[in-house]
């Protein structure tokens, strides 16, 4: 009996040294695997979320000249230079209108443009003659859009019924330049008054 002890020894290393294989044979020499975000794709096409570039116009009174309409001497007409800049997206200028505000009238008066042909003396200058049919500021901007950072200048025409000069000069009157872009917003230009120089609005 005590004489099968070395055999059932044996038996028992033999057994565990195949339990231990079998416990290393199910580890894995491999290393874990490693999960990436996939590559970033690049695209060309403009965000969604962006916000659209929108115009930024801005403009300015250069020159006012006024004078008797032509066989219409109770109507005044006022010819202004006027000078748009661009810092935002290409756009059009239109709707160009004048107000005119005075000590004599608590309300502004509104008139919009005209346009009018012919040769005549550029406004703030002595001698200089223009042509208004293509210099008309109004036809400039219709036409051809105004991209950023661009600028044009051009003559403006308004008339004022039964309105004369010295009305305006002995009433403090100022005058602005209203228009907008191509997508409706209003702009204006600084008040100027008549006989003075542009001031701020």
């Amino acid at each position: 009996m005590f004489a099968n002890k070395p055999w059932t020894s044996r038996l028992s290393l033999i057994v565990l040294a195949f339990v231990a294989l079998a416990l290393a044979g199910c580890r894995t020499s491999q290393p874990p695997e490693v999960k990436t975000n996939p590559a970033v794709q690049t695209n060309n096409q403009p965000d969604a979320r962006a916000v659209a570039e929108k115009p930024s116009l801005a403009g300015r009174i250069e020159n006012v000249s006024m004078y008797p309409v032509p066989n219409r001497s109770e109507d005044l007409a006022v010819s202004v230079v006027v000078s748009i800049t661009n810092a935002g997206a290409p756009s059009t200028a239109q709707g160009w209108s004048l107000e005119v505000s005075s000590s004599g009238h608590p309300t502004p008066t509104v008139v919009e443009a005209v346009h009018v042909n012919g040769i005549v003396e550029m406004p703030g200058t002595k001698g200089q003659t223009v042509d208004l049919g293509k210099e008309d500021l109004a036809l400039k901007t219709a036409r051809v859009p105004i991209g950023n950072g661009g600028a044009v200048k051009g003559i403006l025409t308004f008339v004022l019924s039964k309105t004369s000069e010295k009305s305006l000069s002995n009433n403090n009157a100022s005058v602005t330049v209203r228009f907008k872009d191509s997508r409706g917003t209003l702009y204006q230009t600084p008040k100027t008054v008549i006989g003075g120089k542009a001031s701020k609005s």
